[in-house]
């Protein structure tokens, strides 16, 4: 008798040990590439490898269509172990009634093993089922189960899993469907050929009211509710995925195939901000201007609110593919404000400082001003409002062109990679590349820097020159390391620097803006690249970064590619989409009252009159040179 108890505690013990040896099941592993925006609303999908539909897995399943599928499925899900004996019972004598099979008794997990393994409904089938789902309530909890059923039942058609089917059928998310709406989507799996949307409209009607009732009989839905939701319409075929960031798709679909990524992108931002795009790209088409892009960000985090990787136009082959933003082009004017900053950091000049705008020579390089004219002598800040080419060569050749190179590393630019010999003087008017990437980052960090100055008690945060944020986060940013000293460049030289670019010239449509109340500040600057190739303008204020940039794909220069006519109306199209913006920051503790020449816009020396007090970066320890005494003549 002992022998024979031994023997069955080991057979016992060996069936216990294969049941949990059994494979839990898996589905397959293609999915559609995703991308949702910062507030999980889809901004663009491609379909997997298999043709289907079928986005990866969520976290979570709606509580309404949780509700809606238990009750149209499986009433006792969270009751029993994964096999329900009373339905099984039930559904044996209704079988042996109609002497066919018209009831399966599956619950919820068997149909789950079903749809990992199909297999034909009979006897020897069904038992295997049965074992499966007990297996697989053994390794998951209720809930998974429910998301694995979620994000695999077929919807219809090549419509895979309820995520996907809420976007096709609705064009919203799971969790902001009607009750009318989760309804449909909780019958149509029971038998999405028959019940496919277009197709069998009467019988689907009736299921989902039939469902409807049950959720107000359950008590989920009070009678009004009810009649309301009975009214809604059937949904038509499915509908197309949205389509608001195709070069971001594309991107994503390259890098990381297969994975649902959520982006920092504002979807009512991104699509108004394509509108303007194409609306703005349609106009320069008739001088042969075929492409436009635009960013948006937000200064204080750096996430990317817009990204408009180019403009969408009927013909074929003007370059719509590339994305812009990520494309090097050349740089223009751009990078002026960036040395006139490092200028005034150094102490080289002071925003008055009188600068020659003569007919410069420089071993075989004779830079011009774009209008063909010479000035003699402007102060700083107005040859960089001016964006002035000659003076601002003659400041990279007293600057130090490596140095500067170094410079522009620091802020964020990324593909410079030559050494100075390579650019030359051209540096500064567009002899080396940038994106437009680069370009919205570097500029949002010195208002982010600026900003966190005067908001931190004159001190700097250790990160704020960084690159932008695509990718939503998350976990929050710690906060960064604070400083009694700038890492890149100080508080007031970025003022000055930006103040100068407040006074650019806008765009006619923009004439006057100074002289209304209503009117926002934006510090801005152009750019024009060699050949009228690249028309640039990017534009910042304390909360935002708009940077756009206007030509041909394809590098074919137009007489109308000028940053000021292509690219300044678009940056200010954008501009008006923004909430009210703060003015300019004063970081009073980083400026020093100092007497300055007023003829010759350095610090006075004690020949000089008359003798103006102006406020300087603090960081200016020495009065900088007077190059010739004919400054004060």
């Amino acid at each position: 008798m002992l022998h024979r108890f031994k023997w069955t505690i080991a057979v016992l013990a060996g069936l216990i040990l294969l049941f949990f040896l059994l494979p839990v099941i898996r589905f397959p592993s293609d999915y559609a590439t995703v991308l949702t925006d910062r507030h999980h609303h889809l901004l663009g999908a491609h379909i997997a490898r298999d043709e289907q539909w079928r986005f990866p897995p969520g976290d979570s399943v709606p509580d309404k269509f949780t509700k809606a599928l238990l009750l149209f499925e499986d009433e006792y899900f969270f009751q029993h172990p994964g096999i329900n004996p009373v339905s099984l019972l039930r559904a044996s004598w209704s079988n042996l009634k109609s002497r066919r099979i018209v009831s399966g008794g599956s619950t919820l997990t068997m149909q789950v093993v079903r749809l990992a393994r199909p297999a034909p409904r009979n006897l020897l089938h069904k038992t295997k089922e049965m074992v499966l789902a007990l297996r697989l309530e053994a390794a998951l909890s209720k809930d998974s189960l429910l998301a694995v059923y979620a994000a695999h039942a077929p919807f219809g058609g090549n419509t895979v899993g309820l995520e996907a089917a809420a976007w096709r059928y609705f064009n919203r998310p799971p969790h902001q469907l009607t009750w009318a709406e989760t309804a449909l989507l909780a019958v149509l799996p029971n038998a999405p050929a028959l019940m496919h949307p277009g197709r069998s409209r009467d019988q689907l009607l009736k299921k989902r009211n039939t469902l409807l009732q049950k959720i107000h009989t359950r008590g989920h839905l009070s009678p009004l509710e009810l009649q309301l939701a009975l009214l809604e319409p059937l949904p038509e075929a499915p509908g197309p995925m949205p389509h608001l960031a195709p070069h971001l798709l594309d991107r994503q679909i390259v890098r990381n195939p297969g994975v649902q990524q959520q982006l920092t992108i504002d979807t009512d931002l991104q699509r108004l901000a394509a509108q303007v795009v194409e609306r703005h790209s349609r106009r320069l088409q008739s001088n042969e201007i075929y492409n436009a892009a635009a960013l948006i960000a937000s200064v204080e985090t750096g996430e990317v609110l817009a990204y408009v990787g180019n403009s969408q136009g009927p013909h074929k082959d003007k370059g719509y593919q590339v994305d812009i933003i990520r494309s090097p082009r050349s740089s223009g004017s751009v990078l002026k404000p960036f040395l006139y900053a490092f200028a005034l950091k150094d102490g080289q000049i002071l925003p008055a400082t009188l600068l020659p705008d003569i007919p410069t020579y420089y071993r075989g390089f004779t830079p011009q001003n774009y209008q063909r004219q010479f000035d003699g002598a402007v102060p700083a800040h107005q040859a960089l409002s001016r964006s002035l080419n000659i003076p601002f060569v003659r400041l990279l050749n007293d600057y130090d062109g490596s140095r500067f190179i170094k410079n522009l590393h620091e802020t964020g630019f990324t593909t410079i990679h030559q050494p100075y010999s390579h650019y030359g003087l051209s540096l500064i008017l567009g002899g080396c590349e940038t994106t437009l990437w680069d370009l919205a980052g570097s500029y949002a960090s010195l208002s982010r820097t600026l900003q966190h100055y005067v908001n931190e008690n004159s001190r700097y945060r250790l990160g704020d020159f960084r690159p932008l944020q695509l990718e939503k986060q998350e976990t929050p940013k710690k906060p960064d390391l604070l400083l009694p000293y700038p890492t890149v460049l100080n508080a007031s030289s970025i003022y000055f620097t930006l103040k100068a670019m407040t006074g650019v010239q806008r765009p006619p449509e923009e004439s006057g803006w100074e002289h209304f109340s209503s009117s926002r500040q934006m510090a801005w600057k152009t750019g024009t690249s060699y050949g009228f190739r690249d028309a640039w303008a990017v534009g910042v204020t304390p909360e935002y970064v708009i940077a756009v940039w206007a030509g041909n794909a394809s590098g074919e220069g137009r007489p109308g590619i000028v940053g000021g006519l292509a690219a300044g109306p678009l940056l200010f199209e954008l501009f008006g989409l923004l909430p009210p913006t703060s003015p300019l920051a004063i970081p009073y503790d980083d400026l020093l009252q100092i007497p300055v020449c007023a003829q010759s816009g350095y610090r006075a020396g004690p020949h000089c009159t008359p003798v103006e007090q102006q406020f300087i970066p603090i960081t200016t320890k020495k009065p900088p040179p007077v190059p010739t005494t004919n400054w004060y003549i």
